[in-house]
Order: structure tokens, then sequence, then C-alpha cells
């Protein structure tokens, strides 16, 4: 066992040491975070015996002084033992207490109610655990002190701030001392940090004595920091700031002064400055000559001044009684008597949110490039004597591409067929999709182009065995592909087939049950839809976004790409989870924003700005319905699929001769060619006849429009950033270089030009018409989010750069 415990103080690393550390400045590889995969693997069995009983008997408890707490002024007997519960916390976001552990305490009346919170880096116990302690305080915050003079009544007075002052920790259990009172200079240790002559916030403790350490605590010291928000909401709000050489001091109550509300992600360094306050007069209690802590309340001042104790400039000596008052306050558990819940609730689980390591994350942001094309699957070619009997080629491509590869292979004319998942069991392990081409149908220049991007076409059947053996096993459920096979009967060669998940394990359900119980709200404008709610609207009929108050990620514990379930009415829809964005009230108050808002949520475009004018903050989530989650499965739209005549009717019967000539109008602003035009011409002689779209011309003048509304969203922001940041030039061109995008435009002549870092053209206007248009969803929230930032630069009447992909 001693073998065992000197391996695992070697292997791991102690949070706290690695904090002392850093503060010291410590040489960096002396600080390394430690791996303890060799004590695992060298003593299991002896760390598992150290798991026999409870190593964590000593949880602190803090926010003793909440409204929350139910036992405010208890007397805790060190020696009696109570009854306690570990539960998660209840109180809404903003709150002290929110997103924490709670310590609940069996009352006299045996109830349990609500003590403490522990503290977040105390030794935690599963939410749900029983069993008994008792509580000793670790660390008063205040004392209270009792003066009795001669021939007066006696007072009681609360004397604050002990830890700022010379006997910090001491406590005192009601014994008798000689105290001094007095009205005299006292150094306010409160550091402030300076923004561009605006008031930050306060730098933490702990940052004032890393200053300290190195003698920089000045005032009017410039710091050269990256800001960056760690907690942005309530009280608790703080950011780090990082130095060139690595140092990070932490800088609280941002939501106190100046730039409350305000979140930083610096890319570069910006100048602060340090502001210490002068000594300041202060009514104080002293002992034994030195400092003990300041008197705060009127009455206490009062009382004491009537009793010719508090003097300017003068120190008074009294007798008193002082009791300490804890800020902190130690759990001790006794280890049998501790009984664990049955099923233990994982943390975001019980409160909504997932606990991200934010070093962490932005590693794995920053590196999600490479690793999409790392985990991407390769596009290949393949013609085994098989398929040449047969007259057709295969294509295998990454099954979280089929659906572009899919639409791509039908603008190229070619016919093609997706090989059931029954038949290349392999290749869908390998998270491959396989296609049939008929070889017939694939026009020359485009096999010629396919076999430049993609490679030599694979004729050898033991090659293309080899070759597919050869890539890794993808992974289930991490991240579900965005389609998958269907049977062969379902499938056309000019349809891409829908997604059948029926299998996908409970366990992949992630976060909790996001809430659609509100009905659609039209403002008296009629509903297209056979139905009007919310949760109806995910069923089939094109509701794929939801707005809230809250940033949707923390609350309901799930992030991009998970499978997470909507409810309302009593009914449950899987739903694939997107992206998250903040909604600025620059676009609330936007008309073009409020239809594409109205377009995705099915409500009028009027209840944008009704919900959510003037809203502290505003996020926006799209979503892609999947299927109703019933009996731990996920189901095709049974109600949705059973009316699909009815709701084409509905659609129908609102499409007007005028949508049509939209619709052309649309397609001729996009660089559609003539012979598409043509076809909306002969759709719009049909419908003057029949009064009927088909449900292919219905779904392409869906998009054509929604295509050139991104368009013209895009180039809309576009012009907005160029006005901002970019440099004009004698052409009448305006260029913005990004870190990702390059951007000019001519407001004069309607050219504009968006282009990648790689070269990839996204977006070619030449007199206001289209060229070419490789605008995605991502793309557009990325301008989204930079146009975000434009709004806060205006706001703020000053420059910063804009970081072009989120």
């Amino acid at each position: 066992l001693a073998s065992a415990a000197a391996a695992w103080n070697i292997c791991a690393s102690r949070q706290d040491e690695l904090e002392v550390a850093r503060k010291e400045n410590t040489d960096p590889s002396a600080i390394a975070k430690k791996v303890s995969n060799f004590a695992f693997a060298a003593f299991p069995n002896e760390i598992i015996s150290r798991l026999e009983q409870l190593q964590f008997t000593e949880p602190k408890l803090v926010t003793l002084l909440n409204e929350a707490n139910q036992f405010l002024d208890r007397k805790w007997n060190p020696d009696e033992k109570h009854l306690i519960e570990i539960r998660a916390s209840h109180h809404p976001p903003g709150h002290e207490r929110h997103v924490s552990r709670l310590m609940f305490v069996q009352d006299t009346d045996i109830e349990y109610k609500e003590f403490a919170m522990l503290e977040t880096r105390t030794g935690m116990l599963p939410i749900g655990t029983k069993g008994q302690a008792s509580f000793v305080g670790v660390e008063p915050a205040t004392a209270k002190a009792t003066i009795g003079l001669p021939g007066n009544e006696p007072v009681e007075i609360t004397i604050r701030e002990l830890k700022n002052f010379s006997y910090a920790g001491l406590v005192f259990n009601a014994e008798s001392v000689s105290l001094e009172f007095g009205t005299v200079p006292v150094t306010d240790k409160t550091v402030k940090i300076k923004l561009d002559g605006k008031t930050l916030g306060d730098l933490d403790s702990d940052s004032v004595q890393q200053l300290k350490q190195i003698d920089y605590l000045k005032n009017g010291n410039p710091l050269k920091l990256k800001l960056t928000s760690i907690s942005e909401t309530g009280d608790q709000a703080f950011v780090l700031g990082e130095s060139p050489n690595g140092n990070l001091l932490k800088i609280n109550k941002i939501n106190f002064y100046d730039f409350s509300g305000q979140t930083f992600n610096d890319q570069d360094y910006r100048k602060l400055t340090i502001e210490t306050s002068a000594s300041k007069t202060r009514d104080a209690v002293f002992l034994n000559g030195e400092p003990l802590g300041v008197l705060h309340f009127k009455k206490d001042k009062d009382a004491l001044r009537q009793l010719g104790l508090l003097k300017t400039g003068k120190l008074t000596p009294a007798d008193a009684i002082i009791e300490s008052n804890f800020s902190v306050i130690c759990a001790q558990i006794d280890p049998n008597t501790v009984e664990y819940p049955q099923r233990w609730t994982k943390e975001f689980q019980a409160f909504g949110t997932q606990s991200v390591n934010s070093e962490q994350q932005e590693m794995i942001e920053s590196s999600a490039n490479i690793l999409h094309h790392i985990k991407e699957r390769p596009t290949f070619l393949f013609s085994t004597e098989s398929n040449k009997k047969l007259g057709v080629m295969g294509l295998a491509v990454d099954n979280q591409k089929a659906d572009t590869v899919t639409k791509w292979l039908t603008a190229q004319k070619v016919e093609w067929q997706q090989v059931p998942i029954e038949d290349v069991i392999r290749e869908t392990q390998k998270g491959l999709t396989v296609f049939n081409l008929v070889s017939s149908s694939i026009p020359p220049k485009t096999l010629d182009n396919m076999t430049k991007k993609f490679g030599a076409v694979i004729e050898s059947t033991l090659e293309y065995q080899q070759f597919v053996s050869s890539l890794a096993t993808r992974p289930q459920f991490l991240k579900p592909p965005e389609q998958t096979a269907q049977s062969q009967k379902e499938q056309s060669r000019h349809s891409t087939p829908p997604q059948d998940i029926q299998n996908v394990a409970p366990r992949a359900i992630k976060g909790k049950p996001i809430p659609m119980n509100y009905p659609l709200m039209m403002h008296g404008e009629p509903n297209p839809l056979p139905v009007n709610t919310c949760i109806d609207a995910m069923r089939g009929y094109g509701r794929t976004h939801t707005t809230r108050a809250y940033e949707p990620y923390k609350q309901y514990g799930f992030k991009e790409g998970d499978i997470a379930l909507a409810t309302g009415g009593g009914k449950e829809v899987a739903f694939r989870v997107g992206k998250q964005y903040q909604i600025s009230q620059q676009m609330i108050a936007d008309q073009e924003y409020q239809q594409q808002w109205a377009n995705m949520e099915k409500h009028s475009a009027k209840a944008l700005s009704e919900l959510f004018s003037g809203k502290p903050q505003v996020w926006g989530l799209h979503v892609e319905p999947l299927g109703d989650f019933v009996d731990g499965k996920i189901i095709p739209f049974g109600q949705a699929q059973s009316q699909v005549t009815s709701t084409q009717e509905v659609q129908n019967s609102s499409v007007t001769i005028d949508d049509l000539r939209q619709w052309y109008s649309a397609v001729d602003k996009l660089g559609k060619p003539e012979a598409y035009k043509q076809g909306i011409v002969e759709v719009a002689n049909s419908f003057k006849t029949s009064g009927q779209l088909s449900p292919q011309a219905t779904e392409a003048m869906s998009k054509d429009k929604q295509d050139l509304e991104a368009v013209s969203r895009l180039t809309q922001i576009a012009q907005k950033v160029g006005m901002v940041w970019g440099q004009p030039a004698p052409d009448g061109f305006t260029f913005v270089n990004g870190k990702t995008y390059d951007l000019s435009f001519n407001a004069q002549t309607k050219n504009l030009a968006l282009a990648h870092k790689n070269g990839d053209v996204i977006l070619s206007l030449e007199a206001g018409k289209v060229q070419i248009n490789k605008v995605t969803s991502e793309v557009l929230q990325t301008f989204e989010n930079a146009n975000t930032q434009v709004d806060k630069a205006l706001a703020q009447k000053k420059e910063q750069d804009v970081e072009l992909q989120s």
C-alpha cells in the first residue's frame, strides 16, 4: 500500500499544487499535469481497497449567509451528529447557489431543510447520498462582540472583514478580551482594473497577491492582457486576463461596472491600468493595538458613540465578549453512516448543463477543421467484374456527406441508386455509404473530374476489399450520421433516401427535454399549416428553430450534433441539435431577419419583437426534427405522413400566381440557366389551368426563395462589415481581409466577391446577379456572428478586429 501511495503521489497532480506553482511562476515543465495511468495499471487492488471507505469525510460548506439557508441563526454543537442528504440545486440562474450541490439537514420536525452549498473544489458526494455529520466552523468571516459598561445595558455589535486584517483565521469562542474602538485611516484593499478609462472590474484576491509578489501592485501601472469571459451572467461574472508571458489574472464583478453584459474573447492584447484606492477613514475595532476588523452597521456605530467609545483619531478601550461567525463550515461525515443512492444522477442531468474545461474546449475548437479531415472517410470509385456486368460503377462516400453527394449526382444528371445497408455491412461499419452509378449516364467530363478528385477507378476486387479493410471502424452514437440507408424498394435514382433511425439507442438521447408548449402565434395572419402548436409544427411541418431567453446548450445540457427531445402536449419529438447563436436587439428589429425567423419558427414575424424586445439576452437554436420518440425509439412522423395530401392542398391553396412570379424573379437574380427559368414558366401555365403545384415544384420554389434570402442577407451583412472595417480603393471597391474570408464589393455597380482564404469563391455577384453561390447555413451563421460584433463595435464607438469564423 505504501508503494502504491508513493506511485500515486508521483503520477497524479493535485489541483492546489498546480495553482500554487502557477502563482509562483514556476518553470512550466514542473507544473505540467501528470498522468495516473501507471498507478492504475500497477496497483489496481491497492487503489480499490482505499475506496472501500469514504475518503471525502470533511467537505467544506459555503454561502452560509444566503437567504436560502434555513438554519441561519443555528448554533451547531461540534459533538452532535445530524442526518444529512446531498441534493441538486433547484435555484434559478443568477442565484448564488445555482448549478451546485446542496447539503440538506434533518430538522427537529423530521423534515430535511436546505442548509449550505458544497464548495466547488471540495470533495464531492453523489447527488442523493445520505448519512450523518457534525458541523465545525473553520473560516471566521465576522465576529459578534458584546460590550457591557457599568450602568449601561449590554450592547452587541458586529465586526466585519476579519480576513482582511491582522487576526485573519483566528477563532473566538465567546471569550473575554479587551478591544479598542476608533475612527482611523484603514487601507482599502480593493484593486480595480481600468479599460479605456472605465472600470472593468475588481482584481481577485489571489491575483492581487500574485502582483504583490513581483512588486507590481501600484496605482497606475499598465497591464497588457487578452481578456476571455468565463462566467458571463449574474453577480459571479468574471473574466480571465492572459499576459504575454502566459500568467493569468482573474477580474471579478464585471456586471457591477461599466462593461456589464459584455463578452470578451480577445485575439489581441489590450492595454489596461491598475487602480488602487488610497487609505480612507473607517470606523474600526482593534485588538492589542492591531486592526481586527471594521464596523459597518449604523446602529453599531451609534451605540458605541453613546457609550463614548467611538471617537475620531483616538482609540478607546473596553472589555467585551467576542464570538466568531463563520463563512465556511466543515461537515465531518461519519463514513459508517453513508448511504449511496441506488441510481446515480449525473451532474449535467440534474443541472441541465455540462461542465466544460475551457482550455480543453478551446483546443478542441481550434483543431476542429483538422479533426474533421482526419475523421472524414475518403471518397473513391470502384468497378469490379460484377459491377461491369451490370453496367454500373461503384461510388463510396463518407455517410455524413451522402445527402450532398446525391444532390450533386442529380444535378449532373447521373442515374444512381443507393446500395442497401444489408448488402454493404462492412462498408457501413467503416462509415461509408455506397452508390451504384449507371455507367452510361455519366458524362465523360463529369467522370474525368471525378477521377481527378477521387483518384483512379479501383478495378480489382482484392484491392477494393483491402482498401475498405484499411479504414477505421466509425464509432456509433457519438455523432449520429446525417444520412442512413433505407430499404431498396423505397429508393429511386433521383431521390435522396429519408433517414431511418428507429434503432437509435435510448442512451443516445442527451440532456434535458426542451419544452415546446406554446401555440403558434399568428397575430391574425392565416396559418398555412394544418397544426397550431410548436410541437406539432416540428412533426413534419418545417419548424427547425427555437428561441430562448438563455443559452440553450447550458440550460439543457446538450451540444451541436447531439440527439435530444422536445416535449409538449403529451408528445415527444427527437431532434438533432444544431448551432446556437445570440440574437441581438438589432436583429430583432431587422425586418429581413424577422421573416427568416418566421420561416424557421412558423410563428408570425411580428411575434419575435413582441416576445423578445428588451430582453437582456436572446438565443436562437437550430434543430433538425428526426421523428416521434416512442418507447425508447425514434420512428417517422406518422401523423405528418398520413396527412401529406391534405398538407399539400393547404400549401397549394395559399400559392398565387404572384408567388410564381416572385419565384421566377428569384431564380433570375440567382443566375439560374434559361432552361430552369423556362421550366418555371411551364409550371405557371399549368398552375393557371389546374390551380395546383406538384410537391417537387413547391419544394423547389421554397428552396430557391430561401437561397435568395440567404444571399441577400449575406450581402447586406458583408456591406455592413465593409463599411466599418473595409479599406476603400480608388476604383470604388471596398476590401476586407478577414482571418478566414476575404471580401470585396462595389455598392454602385452591385459587384461583390466573397472567397475563402484557400481561394474557394463562396459568393460572386455581377451587376446584382449571382454568378457563383456556395453559401451554406454555416457561412451565413458566421456572418450573423460577425454582424453581432459589428453592432457591438458601433455601439461602443471603437474599432476592434472581427472574427469571421466562429
